[in-house]
């Protein structure tokens, strides 16, 4: 896990993040906080998996003590883009990822007792796809349906959060398709498409070219959560829940993937589909859902960046 902090600018107020998951999510969460931020200073600590050693709870709490100590009004913000489960994942790994979620939820309330509620914060990375799958222009109002574990998983942890008033501010994230770039990440289907062709490999797809899905691009996902974090004080509020969809809300099939991809590659991607896809159903969202201030970028665009981002390691592990 990662610990951020940094003082009192003209633009933002004074805050101590714990940034739990250095995946796809919290790894873009963590790379725009200290590319815009002012005088942000970034330290690693172990956070073993599903259940922290008590050493190294308390080293965290530790670090998040003293800083706070030196720097006058800071608050605290808990980010949980922790989760490792994904769609095929089962009842008791949904029961040992909420165990994960219990252990940073309790050093959360600890590291912000002392603290107005207004200081404090919990930002929770849910899933979109994995509440709303097969169902299509999900508007604001569409009630989950979740058709996996995984789903009623993440549903059960949204849940958890918006219970614990605690915790101060709650922003709970659900984000769709999430694809990028970030080395020893989990990979997305563009990720994925990019490696098999650069690798000269087969791709594999687990649902159907005509498959719509609603992709969202990993950078977007962290701009839209630094903003929030590098805010003036006085934009905080009191206690609150707040749910934000972040979404294209413009769905694309597979077969449009794989072509964005060969014509960023300028080659043509061998694929393998399964005859039997357990992953095919359609899944979109409505513009309506989209938070104020989130701009997605277009998919051709986060394409070309992701393939970039890894031809570009891809050399880099060549001429070495």
């Amino acid at each position: 896990m990662i610990v951020l902090d940094w003082g009192r600018t003209p633009t933002a107020a004074p805050e101590v993040v714990l940034l739990f998951g250095s995946g796809l999510i919290g790894g873009a969460i963590a790379s725009v906080v200290q590319r815009v931020g002012v005088g942000v200073v970034a330290r690693r600590f172990d956070w073993s998996w599903p259940r922290p050693d008590p050493a190294q709870v308390r080293a965290v709490e530790a670090a998040v003590t003293t800083t706070l100590a030196a720097s006058e009004g800071a608050g605290v913000t808990v980010i949980w883009a922790a989760g490792r489960s994904g769609f095929g994942s089962g009842p008791d790994d949904m029961a040992g990822e909420f165990v994960a979620l219990e252990h940073v939820l309790q050093t959360a309330r600890r590291v912000g007792a002392t603290l107005p509620v207004d200081q404090r914060a919990f930002v929770h990375v849910s899933s979109a796809g994995g509440l709303f799958e097969g169902q299509v222009a999900c508007g604001l109002d569409t009630e989950p349906v979740p058709l996996r574990p995984y789903g009623h998983g993440k549903l059960a942890q949204e849940d958890r959060v918006r219970a614990d008033e605690d915790l101060g501010r709650r922003l709970i994230l659900r984000p769709s398709s999430v694809y990028g770039y970030t080395p020893g990440a989990r990979r997305g289907l563009v990720a994925a498409f990019v490696t098999a062709a650069v690798q000269q490999r087969h791709a594999t797809i687990f649902g159907s070219l005509t498959t719509l899905r609603d992709y969202v691009y990993a950078p977007d996902v962290g701009h839209f959560v630094a903003t929030r974090l590098l805010r003036p004080a006085n934009d905080r509020s009191g206690v609150s829940t707040e749910t934000c969809f972040l979404a294209s809300a413009r769905p694309a099939s597979i077969f449009e993937i794989v072509r964005l991809v060969e014509g960023c590659l300028g080659k043509t991607l061998t694929l393998r589909i399964d005859p039997r896809p357990d992953n095919a159903r359609n899944t979109s969202f409505l513009p309506s859902v989209l938070p104020e201030g989130f701009r997605p970028t277009r998919l051709q665009e986060g394409v070309a960046l992701t393939a970039g981002t890894i031809i570009r390691e891809h050399l880099m592990g060549v001429a070495s």
